[in-house]
């Protein structure tokens, strides 16, 4: 009888159009702590935190929260997850890699595509002049014990990273949406599956027909919808 590892295999050793889509489950292994897990970042800060009304109207505490967390996302490196997605990649079963991680590990794997639909925590974005910042500027900022506030308008200083209440940015939705249009396997690696769109795109590939294969330490929305279910623990 065929494992579930080999049905895995066989699935994308057949497919002519693989994506991949990741959640934070994949970068744990690289000391980023996931959001929904037990252990996860919900289960230490209220969710509210991560909203874009709390980051308007409380931007010292978002501040306060990012000068603990900007330190382990830019001493994070790829662990062996992301490299294999990376292998998949030079290998051709892998088309496109969908994240909803904001960490940039994909990259530093060596992924050439990389669609990252949460956005990502290395530039922000003036929330009301609209320049731009790198996040070195930010980082400057922060351990010279400034607000991260506009140079030029004194507006608040985003990174760009979606948060609850805004919506995902277009042109990477609408990447990642034609890319699952022709899917034919959706590999889905560390997410729960609880968030949408990335649940849609997921869902989209089966209901068109294709084989979704999830690997995720835990239950997720989906496993309904699975054809394969691989569990770490």
């Amino acid at each position: 009888m065929e494992s579930t590892i080999d049905t895995a295999i066989r699935l994308i050793e057949q497919s002519s159009s693989m994506v991949v889509m990741t959640g934070a489950g994949i970068s744990t292994d690289s000391g980023i702590p996931d959001f929904r897990s037990p252990q996860g970042l919900w289960s230490k800060i209220p969710m509210a935190m991560g909203s874009i009304h709390y980051f308007k109207t409380h931007p010292e505490k978002f501040i306060e929260l990012s000068s603990t967390l900007l330190p382990v996302l830019l001493q994070a490196t790829p662990n062996q997850g992301h490299c294999a997605l990376k292998e998949l990649e030079d290998l051709g079963y892998c088309e496109a890699i969908i994240t909803q991680n904001i960490d940039g590990l994909h990259q530093l794997a060596g992924s050439q595509t990389v669609i990252e639909i949460h956005g990502t925590y290395k530039t922000a974005t003036c929330l009301q002049c609209g320049r731009k910042y790198t996040i070195e500027e930010l980082v400057s900022q922060m351990n010279t014990g400034l607000s991260c506030t506009c140079f030029h308008c004194s507006g608040f200083i985003k990174p760009d990273v979606v948060m609850f209440g805004e919506h995902l940015p277009q042109p990477a939705l609408l990447q990642a949406t034609a890319l699952t249009q022709k899917a034919d396997v959706m590999l889905v690696a560390g997410s729960s599956l609880e968030v949408y769109p990335a649940s849609h795109l997921v869902l989209s590939v089966s209901n068109q027909g294709g084989s979704v294969i999830i690997i995720n330490n835990t239950k997720t929305a989906l496993d309904n919808i699975a054809d394969v279910i691989i569990r770490d623990q």
